[in-house]
């Protein structure tokens, strides 16, 4: 009896330990597939079955440790899900979407890994439609394709302030690895304030690539010229309770002769709105981009993309949604709502719909 007391004295302060350092992981996941069906001038018709038309298809773990103190552990592994393939993303990165650990306190959090750019976020919270799906405001712009780091960043280092009063600002520095190469340099920061019905945003960013001549280039040897690829972006948001706007403006410059066909500057800027009805919604917006500089046709033209959308909410986790949108392109334009530039016309248009289902998890 005297060494079961012994023993059970012992193990006290193992279980006095484990229970301050509470931690918890969650699974979590979105699928979402959808029928779309897009008519681009001087093409055939294409309907094919997609993923992501409301939420971006994903699953992933996150977790969080109580360290004691007021300190904090937390970790975030989110890979992409495209549900009509059961695919992954192309890249061969597992956890694509984010990767990360942290540490949260009085002071804020220090995050640690690969992440979204700061530069990026005003896109994705102030379109209704997420930047995916038909109707992303992304559908008209160049810089995603040019950048396979556009919206995320390896290596990176981030630092979020605390809240006050509905200030908080963030700014990541993502590291070259590559002392040749500098492909994936960037320093990138965002100031917003949220309070009640209304949010405001200010971003900025400035990465440093290579100038080869070529878009995404295979190879670098290490003997091209740096040049800066800058962002800059405002967004904001106001919801009156029968209906929510919104809206973004966001310049880009890359230096003329950096990348074929992507050098000069692009400016994009939506307006959209979301309207409840019930427990569902109504979304609707306009992004127009106007491209400029070089001597390319490419780099003065305008695009416009009108898009209405409507999502059914069957349950909390479940929801129906369908969407009709339609680009028109100006001078050497030829953006494509298949994304991409499919062999569609300069100057032409392209019109499509889609009809699909997101559950989450």
């Amino acid at each position: 009896m005297k060494i079961h007391r012994i023993l059970a004295i012992a193990a006290l302060p193992v279980i006095s330990i484990g229970a301050s350092a509470q931690s918890s992981v969650t699974l979590f996941g979105v699928v979402d597939a959808n029928i779309r069906y897009v008519k681009n001038n001087d093409l055939p018709n294409n309907t094919t079955m997609g993923s992501g038309g409301h939420s971006s298809g994903r699953f992933g773990f996150r977790g969080m440790e109580d360290l004691g103190g007021g300190l904090k552990a937390g970790f975030w592994l989110e890979s992409d899900l495209y549900v009509d393939q059961g695919t992954t993303h192309s890249s061969g990165k597992l956890f694509q979407r984010r990767s990360t650990v942290s540490l949260l306190g009085s002071f804020g959090e220090l995050r640690l890994g690969r992440d979204l750019s700061p530069s990026t976020q005003n896109p994705i919270k102030y379109d209704p439609f997420n930047v995916i799906g038909l109707a992303g405001s992304n559908r008209i712009s160049r810089m995603p394709d040019l950048f396979s780091n556009y919206y995320r960043s390896d290596n990176a280092i981030q630092y979020f302030t605390p809240n006050w009063n509905g200030f908080r600002a963030e700014v990541m520095y993502a590291l070259d690895e590559n002392p040749r190469s500098k492909l994936d340099s960037r320093i990138s920061g965002r100031l917003r304030y949220d309070n009640g019905p209304l949010s405001l945003a200010l971003t900025m960013a400035q990465t440093d690539v290579k100038d080869t001549g070529m878009v995404r280039p295979a190879a670098v040897t290490g003997n091209e010229p740096t040049v800066k690829f800058k962002q800059y972006g405002v967004g904001g948001s106001y919801d009156f309770g029968r209906v929510k706007l919104m809206g973004y403006f966001q310049r880009e410059d890359l230096p003329y002769g950096a990348f074929a066909r992507g050098s000069g500057s692009e400016d994009r800027w939506q307006i959209g709105m979301t309207v409840p009805v019930g427990t569902h919604y109504i979304r609707a917006s306009y992004v127009r981009t106007d491209s400029r500089g070089g001597d390319d046709a490419f780099n003065r033209s305008d695009a416009n993309r009108y898009a209405i959308g409507y999502v059914h909410n069957l349950s909390r986790r479940t929801a129906l949604y369908a969407t009709v949108a339609r680009i028109t392109n100006k001078g050497g334009a030829n953006f494509s709502l298949t994304g991409g530039t499919p062999g569609l016309a300069a100057g032409r248009s392209s019109t499509g719909a889609e009809f699909g289902m997101r559950h989450s998890f």
